[in-house]
């Protein structure tokens, strides 16, 4: 197929992905521009391609990320002293008390698992070198790594009622036998 009719069958489903994605219709008309750019721009390696949907999708999905970033944007600002940063209410939040909470329900957890999450969360050692050290793939050590985030979680919510603020902030945590009591976790 051309570069045209390669975009006339695909370009009303980019646009649709896209605009799914991006809620300003005219940013995403702008990305969905881009995307044809770089096809354009790519022309000779199309016929080199084996899934053109896959690379064109691959090419807006990247566009969307870039636009969500804001790496394609910039504004003149003749002031910089008139700008205004919000700045959130500070909210009190239980992070550091869950946080050793989390530390002493370790120990409910299976060896591997326990030293999954002390090696990876709190010494924070790369899932690649962990996956050489445990003799696994990098997807094998990312797996251990998650199951025990899973496991150490259903623990804590065994015995915990958990509420988080959109930012992740732990902002309420008690104890679910003595609900309303002050923090406090039967198993810490």
């Amino acid at each position: 197929m051309s570069p045209e009719e390669l975009w006339a069958v695909y370009s009303p489903r980019l646009k649709n992905y896209i605009t799914k994605h991006v809620p300003d219709k005219y940013e995403a008309e702008d990305i969905l521009q881009e995307v044809g750019i770089r096809m354009q721009k790519n022309v000779d390696r199309i016929k080199d391609i084996t899934n053109v949907e896959a690379w064109l999708y691959r090419i807006a999905h990247n566009l969307i990320v870039d636009y969500f970033r804001g790496a394609n944007k910039c504004s003149l600002i003749e002031n910089i002293n008139e700008i205004s940063v919000p700045v959130a209410p500070e909210q009190e939040n239980y992070n550091k008390e869950t946080a050793e909470c989390l530390l002493k329900l370790l120990e409910y957890l299976p060896d591997t698992y326990k030293e999954a999450i002390i090696e990876s969360d709190y010494n924070g050692e790369k899932q690649s070198q962990l996956g050489r050290k445990w003799g696994l793939s990098n997807s094998g050590s990312k797996t251990r790594i998650q199951r025990a985030r899973k496991k150490l979680k259903a623990v804590l919510l065994s015995c915990c009622e958990v509420q988080s603020d959109n930012a992740g902030n732990i902002i309420d945590f008690y104890n679910k036998d003595n609900a309303g009591t002050e923090f406090s976790c039967i198993k810490c």
